[in-house]
């Protein structure tokens, strides 16, 4: 899977998780901080073109940031 990170408000969260799960299969919506509201939309190899396009358009209708995030493995994996 190809992951991106967006930093969006959080009031529009809910609003991208109801849309993205629209595209089962294409992709899956996480938050990855809640606080500062960073998502990471994980995208299904082959759909990229495809989800560019959708969330150029989601890019309208809401503010999305692309952000940097770096993933921990979990404490049992290190």
């Amino acid at each position: 899977m190809i992951n991106r990170y967006f930093k969006v408000n959080r009031r529009d969260m809910v609003f991208l998780k109801f849309i993205l799960e629209a595209y089962e299969g294409m992709n899956v919506m996480s938050t990855v901080d809640n606080s500062a509201g960073i998502i990471r939309i994980a995208i299904m190899p082959g759909f990229e073109d495809d989800m560019d396009e959708l969330l150029a358009e989601l890019g309208r209708k809401v503010s999305m940031e692309p952000a940097e995030w770096v993933e921990q493995a979990p404490a049992f994996e290190r």
